[in-house]
């Protein structure tokens, strides 16, 4: 609940509630807020009871809440009606970025590899259970491997839609190599409902921050291909995400950054922005990674200024984490370009786990389209066993525990949005025409309350 109370314009004090079990946020007024603070439901009205057991704020009193949220996520992990897999087409990249833990080599794949790749996602999607397919370009820099995407994915496209499987899939790039003609063709006849770029800050901060191998410089080559794409009409419905990685060197030119970019012209619906802490990627990222908390204190004001120039970034969660990562799910694969499958997005290139953590070979994989068993499958029962603190506490469901790897390596990979919740609430409130209550009214105290 937010700490402290606000108003609209007819000054009627109202407290906001976030439902984690359904990533809801319900404004409620002074006395239901100290109902719920009491955790007493029969103060409520039967108005307000209704709205809160759909919110599941409320919720039967036999039920066991850690229970059910995992048994609903565990259910998830197992629907086989939802089919994700990542494709590395290549183990080469053209960046040279410090805080990357892949290991990067030249090398085309072989035709055999392609046509094993190609028959394992097929099989998958022709696998009677499956309704929807999401095929991810993942690297290394998949760009590098353009030709064999070109190959790949307009038969995967072909076969979903011959079968009626709905077909989605996204493109995680640095975006220095792409042109109009290529982000046309990657819509068109590739089948990319979604790209995901990064960039890491104004132009000479991006350039010096992820170099090119050849020593020039991406930024602008990146936006100026973005933005005319937003030109079309007919991407309206394709979605580009602008990612940031943030360590010591470029936060502060953050909000220079989102500055430039609102100022370039990219407050579009079809457009968001992402802003992450760097974190070990199998690598030693110590030296330059921010702390969480002082992360979350600058991120507050980066969201301010991203709203503030109408670029779209997520404040809360919206939707429940039912499925952490393709990690918890069999499901989902990611297929390296060394022909290694893995569970994990993290382990492709990186050469520790490419040597000991493949969890087969496609050479090996067989004509079952499930991928054998990963280290991270039993993910909701390690939190139902509390080896790691998700167990008990709030935001599980909407965090999921967020990655298992890093858990297993002992780097709590807790979310931003749990050490400035309440800042995050102060700006759903200001979305939602709300302001502060001057004297706190409907607060406990003036400024305090529970979290």
């Amino acid at each position: 609940m937010s700490d402290r109370a606000y108003t609209d314009t007819t000054g009627v004090p109202v407290r906001l509630v976030y439902s984690t079990r359904t990533a809801r946020v319900v404004a409620v007024d002074a006395a239901t807020a100290r109902a719920l603070e009491d955790r007493d439901p029969a103060a409520l009205s039967p108005a307000w009871r209704d709205a809160l057991r759909t919110a599941e704020v409320l919720v039967p009193a036999g039920e066991g809440e850690l229970s059910a949220v995992l048994d609903r996520n565990r259910r998830a992990s197992a629907d086989r009606s939802a089919v994700h897999i990542a494709l590395l087409p290549t183990s080469y990249c053209n960046m040279g970025c410090a805080y990357c833990g892949q290991q990067h080599t030249r090398g085309g794949l072989s035709r055999t590899h392609r046509s094993q790749v190609r028959d394992r996602v097929l099989r998958a999607l022709n696998a009677p259970a499956t309704r929807r397919l999401r095929v991810d370009w993942f690297g290394a820099e998949p760009m590098m491997g353009y030709a064999v995407i070109r190959d790949l994915a307009p038969q995967f496209v072909r076969a979903a839609a011959e079968r009626g499987v709905a077909y989605s899939s996204v493109l995680v790039t640095n975006g220095s190599l792409l042109t109009a003609e290529k982000v046309d063709t990657l819509i068109r006849g590739c089948g990319v409902t979604h790209f995901e770029i990064t960039v890491d800050g104004p132009p000479e901060i991006h350039d010096k921050h992820r170099p090119l191998k050849n020593g020039r410089g991406s930024f602008w080559t990146i936006v100026r291909t973005v933005r005319a794409a937003l030109d079309e009409p007919e991407f309206r419905s394709t979605h580009f995400t602008f990612r940031t990685n943030v360590d010591t060197h470029n936060q502060d030119a953050v909000p220079r950054y989102i500055a430039l970019m609102a100022e370039l012209g990219f407050a579009r619906p079809n457009v968001s922005f992402s802003i992450v802490p760097v974190h070990s990627w199998g690598n030693d990222v110590s030296g330059i990674e921010v702390s969480k908390r002082h992360f979350a204190d600058r991120e507050t004001a980066w969201l301010r200024l991203l709203l503030r120039g109408g670029l779209t970034t997520q404040v809360l969660p919206t939707t429940a984490k039912k499925v952490v990562c393709p990690a918890t799910t069999t499901t989902a694969e990611i297929i390296s370009s060394t022909g290694n499958i893995f569970s994990c997005s993290e382990h492709p290139l990186v050469p520790e786990a490419e040597q000991h953590l493949a969890l087969t070979h496609i050479d090996r994989a067989g004509p079952d389209p499930v991928r054998p068993e990963g280290p991270y499958d039993g993910w909701n029962d390690e939190i139902e066993q509390g080896t790691t603190w998700c167990r008990d506490c709030v935001f599980m469901p909407t965090c999921g525990g967020s990655c298992p790897k890093a858990w297993h390596e002992g780097h709590p990979p807790c979310p931003s949005y749990k050490f400035n919740f309440q800042d995050r609430l102060d700006i759903v409130a200001a979305q939602c025409g709300l302001s502060p209550a001057a004297d706190g009214t409907g607060a406990t105290g003036a400024t305090g309350g529970a979290r």
